[in-house]
């Protein structure tokens, strides 16, 4: 059996979607769909119950001891039963073919997948297509969240998701502690996500400038192990090229949603360097 563990809060508007395309997923493969719902206060309880009725495959559990999405996984997992997890998210939707293509890794042999992601703004239009993993911080890579799996034996051996990291890098930690382990993050493109991005800027610029913090909290946990520190030239670099891509957009336009990426991310460097007193600028 393969476990689909699904971290939410409040995700009553767009879980069913999900869910909906996770029962709709062909194959030979037996699953289950972990439904960790981390104290939401609206409806997504009674939405997924109403879902369990009609198909057993579909579990609700009580993930809200604790706020965060690594302790949500973490609760997930713990009550999963299948001898692999895959992580999605209850505002994405995973696209047909998407268990097959991550069991077909799995069985091959991989301890750790991760698929491909189409980003999408709330219209619907594709913003960039993802192959799967990244190397962007450093050249060990790991998958996003929302679309990622791993053996349960890989999980025991890490000791779960750290459940310190908030607002980003929280896969990121996993993955990398997992490959200092020995356990190698295959790309899985044919199992790819549609993933939602956030429309509004200041909401994008709140989830960027909180990437940008947990930059600096993943290297002061891995450059032990090699992690290098930013370049000095970094900082002025994207600054310089954020404010260029902000003055030369429209309100509306991609241009200025990658500016205000660019700008928010390294604000928020610098706010955890300073917070932390340890420089990854």
């Amino acid at each position: 059996m393969l476990s689909i563990v699904i971290p939410c809060r409040n995700g009553a508007q767009t879980l069913g979607a999900q869910l909906d395309a996770l029962l709709a997923q062909e194959g030979d493969e037996v699953f289950e769909v972990v439904v960790a719902d981390n104290g939401s206060t609206d409806a997504t309880a009674a939405l997924v119950r109403d879902y369990r009725r009609r198909d057993a495959r579909i579990r609700l559990i009580d993930a809200g001891g604790r706020p965060g999405i690594n302790h949500a996984r973490n609760t997930g997992v713990a009550a999963s039963r299948g001898w692999a997890v895959l992580l999605c998210d209850a505002d994405d939707v995973v696209r047909p073919g998407w268990l097959a293509a991550h069991a077909r890794a799995l069985t091959a042999g991989a301890e750790c997948v991760g698929g491909a992601v189409d980003r999408r703004l709330p219209d619907g239009r594709l913003v960039a297509h993802d192959s799967g993993v990244y190397r962007a911080l450093w050249d060990i890579p790991w998958p996003i969240g929302a679309n990622c799996g791993f053996t349960r034996r890989v999980y025991e051996l890490v000791g779960g998701f750290d459940e310190s990291f908030a607002g980003g890098g929280d896969e990121t930690d996993f993955f990398w502690r997992a490959a200092r382990l020995g356990a190698e993050t295959v790309a899985v493109p044919d199992a790819v996500v549609d993933y939602a991005l956030r429309g509004e800027l200041r909401s994008v610029a709140k989830q960027f400038f909180a990437y940008g913090r947990a930059n600096v909290r993943l290297y002061a946990s891995h450059r032990s192990a090699g992690m290098p520190r930013s370049r000095w030239w970094s900082l002025p670099a994207a600054v310089g090229s954020g404010v260029l891509l902000l003055l030369t957009s429209t309100p509306s336009s991609l241009r200025r949603r990658r500016a205000v990426e660019r700008l928010a991310s390294r604000a928020g460097r610098v706010a955890e360097s300073l917070h932390s007193r340890t420089l990854y600028l």
